[in-house]
Order: C-alpha cells, then structure tokens, then sequence
C-alpha cells in the first residue's frame, strides 16, 4: 500500500474504534478521553486543514512548531461542543487533500497511528503498524532535536538495521536507539515501547537520554 493508501485506512479504522466504544473511553494519552482524541483530531482538519499542513510543512522542513497547550484545549473545546457523533462522522469524510500531499503525508500518518495506539493500548489491545510508518521517524526525530540532551549525537535505526537516522552535534557523544519501527515512533512521541529500546553509547550519554520524555 502507498502512504495515502495507510493514511486513509488507519483513519477509518481509528474513526470505527472511536466510535465503538463511545466518548468516555480511556486512552494511553494522559487523561484524555476517546472523545479528546476525536476532538483533537477533528480540529486539525478544520478548514480544509490549512492550519495543520502549513505547520506540517514546517515540521518535514525541521523546525519546530510545537504548539502550546491552551491553544490546544481551546481547539478541542471548541470541537467538544459538536458531540461525538459529529465529530467521529467527519473522521469518516473524505480527508483533507493538503494532508495527504508528499511533504506532509508521514507526519498525518504518525498523528493517526499515534493516537489510534493510544486509543487500542488505553484499552487493552494491540496495533499493528504500515510500513510506511517508518517514514515519519526522521521527521518525528527533527522535531524532537530540542528536547534531545545537548551535546548528545543521536542515532535512532530500526533493530535489522535497514533505517538509520541521526540528529546532533557532529562529532558529539554518540548514541545509538534501536527497536522496532512502532516502537520507535513510541518512543519518539513519549509513549511506552512494547518492545525492547535499546541504547549504546557512553555511559552519561546513554543516561541523559533515558531521561527523554518527548511528549507530542
């Protein structure tokens, strides 16, 4: 399958779960709810998701533009007050177009899979992974460059050795992250690995790194 192809279908299958277990389900993303989730997620295709691509855009640029905390609660505010049924009933229109352009089609693809994970894991269950998700790691990666330890060259490579990607100081104290694609994006984003996350490197590197918490 192509990216859209994954992006479409992991948006149809997260808007079916939603819908299957109603607004109050719990999710592995803080104390949001499934109804957060849908909000969240409806918000960023307000507008054509003009808003979403231009940051988008700068994101596969490597910039980053996290956005701030009360912007997003007053967005999903904002989204609540449609009702759950609406909002899961827009997850289920046709997506956005600026979204699935090449630049940006990675990054829609992490910020489904990620919260259809958070979704499935917040209720006990397991989520298989396209393999196109890899192609978000490097972006995710970039947008992370910031939280990463200072002076702390990071290789992040999938465990059979097919991807590798670093950001850093050149030449710094080198680490290397390995895992599965799913569990890097995991990582990436902040979330519990199901899997083993393994790290080399020096000692006082390694232990800085532990302490990454990239929230997203």
């Amino acid at each position: 399958m192509t990216i859209v192809e994954d992006v479409k279908a992991e948006r149809a299958a997260f808007a079916d779960f939603l819908m299957a277990l109603g607004p109050s389900a719990q999710t592995g993303c803080g104390e949001w709810t499934a109804m957060d989730l849908a909000a969240h997620l409806a918000g960023e295709e307000r507008n054509g998701g003009v808003t979403t691509f231009v940051a988008r855009s700068l994101v596969a640029r490597g910039v980053s533009v996290p956005a701030a905390p009360s912007l997003v609660d007053i967005a999903m505010r904002l989204e609540r007050r449609h009702g759950f049924s609406a909002l899961v009933h827009r997850l289920r229109r046709p997506i956005p177009r600026l979204l699935l352009r090449p630049r940006v089609a990675p990054l829609t693809l992490f910020e489904y899979w990620t919260h259809h994970d958070d979704l499935i894991r917040g209720n006990g269950g397991v989520h298989a992974a396209p393999t196109t998700l890899t192609e978000a790691i490097p972006l995710v990666l970039r947008y992370q460059l910031k939280k990463l330890p200072a002076g702390v060259r990071v290789t992040v490579g999938t465990a059979d050795a097919r991807f590798r990607w670093s950001v850093g100081p050149t030449p710094g104290r080198d680490v290397t992250v390995a895992g599965s694609p799913p569990d890097l994006v995991r990582w990436l984003s902040g979330r519990f690995a199901l899997g083993e996350i393994t790290m080399t490197g020096p000692d006082n590197a390694v232990q800085a790194l532990r302490a990454f918490t990239g929230r997203v």
